[in-house]
């Protein structure tokens, strides 16, 4: 790329433009980048820089990112084939992001875990339990085993979003009849118990789903805007995001959990936040 024309548009000085090519020179994130060119005030070098790499910002800031150029992701430990995308909300669905064995020690580490699934209440911003939600989860700290921890490690290296900038992992268990009624993963800043959870790291900006199990029927997650859903598959993962580019949440990202018709759901869930969940 042409580092000079940011000199030369006024957006950095010449100090700052040879800080910029050393840095993508060593090939540092280029979101690492733009957030301290941020930090010292270079908002529009920031965003100019971001515009030149294509990566997705929500108010300035860039959002989790998968590169989908090609049909499968090369990763350190696993190269997830791509078989469904979509731009609006974003979407994408990758086959054999996780393996049979991961699977089935992912679903016995929470077996001795399990409660019933709450909800956020938009008031208190307590957990709750809520007849829209009938399925029960389990809670895994972040790296509270090494399996987790490698999952974790390799949701990053996809989406390009550091792993503390996460909630901790659940694994939830869907059985027959049991169900998620449609709702929106990002808060709402206008009531006052989202307000409590906004504190604990920002909004959620992009929800990451794995599948742990085949189930017989039913069991789906569901798109009712888009009129689109995806079918549970062992081993699969269905990333989307929650966020536009402007910082509102995205209305299109409406979507359930199916109610199960024969069968065991297992799901593991990563939600993401804007910055380090405490």
């Amino acid at each position: 790329m042409d580092i000079s024309r940011y000199q030369a548009t006024g957006l950095l000085d010449a100090e700052w433009q040879k800080w910029l090519a050393e840095s993508l020179s060593l090939n540092v994130p280029v979101e690492n980048i733009a957030e301290t060119l941020a930090t010292y005030g270079h908002h529009d070098a920031a965003q100019a820089l971001l515009a030149d790499f294509s990566v997705s910002t929500v108010a300035g800031k860039p959002l989790p990112q998968i590169d989908t150029s090609r049909n499968s992701v090369q990763l350190r430990d696993a190269c997830p084939h791509i078989i469904f995308t979509c731009d609006k909300p974003v979407v994408v669905v990758l086959d054999n992001f996780l393996t049979d064995a991961e699977c089935d020690a992912l679903i016995a580490a929470a077996e001795n875990k399990f409660h019933d699934a709450t909800v956020v209440d938009a008031m208190t911003g307590d957990f709750v339990r809520h007849r829209d939600r009938t399925s029960t989860n389990a809670v895994f700290k972040r790296s509270e085993t090494e399996l987790v921890h490698a999952i974790e490690a390799r949701i990053a290296e996809l989406i390009h979003w550091p792993a503390e900038n996460g909630e901790g992992m659940q694994v939830l268990r869907y059985a027959i009849g049991a169900e998620y009624k449609s709702h929106f993963d990002y808060f709402d800043p206008k009531l006052p118990g989202e307000l409590k959870n906004l504190a604990r790291g920002g909004q959620r900006v992009g929800t990451f789903l794995m599948y742990l199990s085949d189930v017989e029927a039913g069991g789906a997650t569901r798109f009712p805007v888009m009129k689109f859903e995806i079918r549970p598959k062992k081993g699969m993962a269905l990333y989307f995001g929650d966020m536009l580019a402007n910082g509102e949440g995205d209305k299109l990202s409406l979507h359930a959990g199916t109610p199960v018709i024969s069968g065991t759901k297992y799901l593991a869930t990563k939600w993401l936040r804007e910055g380090v969940f405490i």
